[in-house]
């Protein structure tokens, strides 16, 4: 136990997603006999084991690109803007430490790094028809291994996924929004220009969030920070905003189909959701609703 002492408490924001259905579809498996057995299997462990893979990639790429997007703040600081992140099984864990003597502009970063990553994990798993929930809060943690959280910060964000989030949402837990809240008052009522711009950047994540139907916060991922991302226009209206919505559409279908009315509610909202943001995105609702 000698190592222990190199453990350390601390607040941490903790970003929990997991992607839904994945487990049933692996559990039918069986071992292959016959040349279209090998191709069924085959093409289910694409959908699963190789989707999780992908998704991992989409992340580690997601956080390389906003850091080399931020050309203007390494002349501020020498930090590395990049969260820590951890995947098992179909969950990923991302992580930012938040102790009080890091450097605020490079944390502050850190963390829309880990939001915007979060929303680009959610659009793309919508659009390749993979149902992802999720949640994010901020509580005390400690990291036992290289990425690997462990403490209240990741239970809180579990708890949001596994037990509030109800359908294909993340959802912004109260600490969270708190700790934004509490952090842009601080930095607003300096006036030097690193406090003005970390200001600016809260203000940011802050609008990468909204309440959903039922009242609860959630992430943004079809919201205006995203919609105006550079490239946006081509890599996700394109590329994944119309499929996400025919996905969603047959989802609700599916939903109806099962008899359950607070399920099918929950998932109603789902789709009010998207279709009050497709204007971003210059996609048309559709004609008819199921």
């Amino acid at each position: 136990m000698e190592h222990t002492h190199n453990l350390r408490l601390g607040y941490h924001l903790v970003a929990f997603l997991d992607v839904l259905g994945q487990r049933e579809r692996f559990k039918q498996l069986q071992l292959p006999k016959t040349p279209q057995q090998h191709a069924e299997v085959a093409e289910v462990l694409r959908q699963t084991a190789g989707f999780v893979m992908e998704l991992r990639k989409t992340f580690a790429d997601q956080f390389a690109t906003f850091e080399s997007a931020l050309t203007a703040l390494k002349k501020h600081t020498s930090e590395p803007i990049c969260p820590k992140f951890v995947g098992f099984s179909d969950s990923f864990v991302t992580s930012v430490p938040l102790h009080s003597e890091t450097n605020a502009l490079a944390s502050i970063s850190t963390v829309f790094s880990a939001l915007t990553a979060s929303a680009v994990v959610m659009l793309t798993s919508l659009a390749d028809k993979h149902p992802v929930r999720g949640g994010i809060d901020v509580g005390l943690a400690t990291e036992i291994a290289p990425g690997e959280i462990y403490g209240t910060a990741l239970e809180k964000a579990y708890v949001l996924e596994s037990k509030e989030a109800g359908y294909p949402r993340i959802l912004i837990g109260d600490d969270l929004w708190n700790y934004l809240n509490v952090a842009r008052a601080h930095f607003s009522a300096q006036a030097t220009p690193e406090s003005k711009t970390v200001t600016a950047i809260i203000d940011r994540i802050m609008l990468l969030t909204a309440v959903d139907a039922d009242g609860k916060r959630i992430l943004d991922y079809l919201g205006p920070v995203l919609s105006e991302l550079p490239g946006s226009e081509s890599k996700f209206m394109n590329g994944m905003v119309k499929p996400l919505y025919k996905f969603v559409i047959a989802e609700q279908e599916r939903i109806n189909c099962l008899g359950d009315p607070k399920l099918a509610a929950r998932y109603g909202n789902f789709r009010n959701y998207v279709e009050s943001r497709l204007h971003l995105w210059g996609v048309e609702e559709a004609d008819q609703n199921p």
